[in-house]
């Protein structure tokens, strides 16, 4: 049996902060058992928030600055929730920001770099996960549905909420995955139209009703004929979905309510005719009660919410784990989500 300490940190497409998490890991004969010890979101401050928010307009020499920068901001957060807590990781594994990601042209970028971490925290760092998989011919994402396969394998389909909506499950004897839909990123979007940096529980969405026309637009969306291997960037929802949302002269609210039908719409169309089981979701989607309960109305299927800590951190922790594998030089990036002509051991590792 082997153990593990380790941080998993995660910038979401949401802005919503810095996640961290110092995370347990036992390695028993290949069954992985986990504990999310302490995990902690790092709200980030108007200036943080508003580069990561502007970032893909910069020049290269702007963004190779906050590339480093950004390091050293997650290498000090990460030092500071170390001592506060008398934490003793061997390893710190950082997803960073995205900024730019288009494998169709061969590139992805996630700010923070992996030595900056390393060198501002003193601990060895894993960065850099999704080029590897993209020179390999993928998609360089999903990524987490290797811990889907690894860390919950008791769930039929495992289903993230974040800022897209991504799914993992089990078919034909290998584990597969992709993008579906946007999920908070559209509703976050409408939501500081009302002057809030999200719908809480769904409240305003509730108050609208469905204007069938914007769901007809939103569903004919290119992305939504292409099959999987597939995956969503930022700039394709903001050049697509948000134009859509902004071309209807429709109350804001209707518009979120129409908008969380079609997300639920997205998701069961993909598992509908799949066998039934228990759908894990996570994501602060998950926080969303009108939208779960959208996807439940759906089809009548069993969402499970699991507690808060996987709700909010089972990126981080799939991602610390994604690291303990780069470590050890194991695969941690599987083909058969991404449709990458090989298996890789993705990230590259840093020293202090």
């Amino acid at each position: 049996m082997k153990n593990y300490k380790v941080i998993g940190v995660m910038s979401g497409s949401s802005l919503d902060g810095l996640d961290i998490a110092y995370c347990h890991f036992e390695n028993n004969n290949g069954n992985w058992n986990f504990e999310i010890i302490k995990a902690v979101t790092l709200n980030f401050d108007a200036q943080w928030k508003q580069i990561l928010k502007n970032i893909k307009n910069l020049t290269a020499t702007e963004t190779l600055k906050y590339h480093t920068l950004f390091g050293k901001h997650i290498g000090y957060s990460v030092k500071k929730f170390i001592n506060e807590n008398g934490f003793t990781p061997v390893l710190i594994s950082s997803h960073g920001h995205t900024v730019f990601h288009n494998p169709a042209q061969g590139y992805t970028f996630q700010l923070g770099h992996g030595q900056a971490i390393a060198t501002t925290s003193g601990i060895t760092t894993v960065s850099d996960f999704r080029i590897k998989d993209i020179i390999a011919g993928g998609e360089g994402a999903p990524l987490v549905p290797i811990g889907d396969l690894m860390l919950f394998p008791q769930y039929e389909y495992c289903l993230n909420l974040g800022g897209i909506a991504n799914i993992s499950f089990q078919k034909d004897g290998k584990r597969i995955g992709f993008d579906i839909c946007p999920a908070n990123q559209l509703l976050n979007y409408l939501s500081r139209q009302l002057g809030k940096p999200y719908d809480i529980n769904g409240n305003f969405a509730q108050l609208g009703k469905m204007h069938k026309p914007l769901f007809d637009k939103l569903n004919e969306t290119e992305f939504y004929k292409l099959e999987y291997p597939k995956s969503l960037s930022n700039e394709y929802i903001e050049n697509n979905f948000f134009e859509i949302l902004d071309s209807f002269a429709v109350p804001v609210e209707d518009k979120l309510y129409t908008t969380v039908k079609h997300i639920a719409f997205q998701i069961n169309r993909v598992i509908e005719n799949r066998p039934k089981g228990e759908i894990l979701v996570t994501g602060g989607g998950a926080h969303n009660i009108f939208l779960i309960n959208a996807l439940r109305f759906e089809k009548g299927l069993k969402f499970v919410v699991p507690e808060n800590n996987i709700v909010n951190f089972k990126e981080s922790l799939i991602f610390a784990l994604m690291g303990i594998l780069r470590l050890e030089n194991k695969i941690n990036c599987l083909s058969g989500v991404t449709g990458a002509s090989i298996d890789t051991s993705a990230g590259t590792l840093y020293y202090p």
